[in-house]
């Protein structure tokens, strides 16, 4: 597949080929939506907590004698029965982490890539790179290739990329080893540099 490339400044400057087995090949929507799901599932932190009465802290004797007294037979105060004792079956902290196989993440990054592609949401762009550190020039960037919303991929992220795109919404940068479905679904137009083309198809083609 033969794709233009386009300088910084919005004008097309020649053309790229891009491999069909990443660029021109789809993916089953469920393959998609259980690697989205995966990946969300992954970001969750099960914090919540609460203690059984073998962890309350406080004295194990028993509250009263077992007979005689004409109560109902208590134990310790740590009893569930009690303000401050311990909880019964109560949430403990657990692991929301799902690991799809490789293969099927690849297949779903390379079927969004190929929705993305035929699209006209991805732009290959020759030396993309804000070498400058400053946030204008992304601004400047945006307007000029009419983009809202953008994922800028680069073979490695230097220092003053990072700090021309932190203060600007609806951007990110990520590497060819760091591209991901959720962020392709999310930001919607791919800005990729065009030697990290080459490393993004050596990623998902094996």
């Amino acid at each position: 597949m033969e794709t233009k490339i386009f300088k910084m400044n919005g004008t097309a400057g020649g053309s790229v080929n891009l491999d069909d087995r990443v660029f021109a090949c789809k993916a089953h929507p469920q393959t998609i939506n259980d690697v989205v799901k995966a990946q969300l599932n992954n970001e969750r932190h099960g914090t919540v907590f609460t203690r059984t009465r073998g962890e309350i802290s406080g004295t194990t004797k028993k509250m009263f004698k077992q007979k005689g007294t004409g109560r109902a037979r208590q134990g310790d105060i740590k009893s569930p029965l009690h303000l401050g004792g311990g909880t019964v079956f109560g949430p403990k902290p657990r692991i929301f982490d799902q690991r799809p196989p490789k293969k099927v993440v690849d297949r779903a990054i390379v079927g969004v890539l190929t929705e993305l592609v035929s699209n006209g949401n991805i732009r290959v762009v020759e030396g993309l790179e804000f070498s400058t550190g400053k946030t204008k020039d992304v601004a400047t960037f945006m307007e000029s290739h009419k983009l809202n919303k953008v994922l800028f991929v680069v073979p490695e992220i230097s220092d003053n990329t990072r700090r021309a795109v932190s203060n600007i919404k609806n951007v990110k940068v990520v590497t060819p080893m760091h591209v991901n479905v959720v962020d392709l679904l999310k930001y919607g137009n791919v800005a990729i540099n065009d030697k990290a083309v080459k490393m993004l198809e050596e990623v998902l083609v094996k």
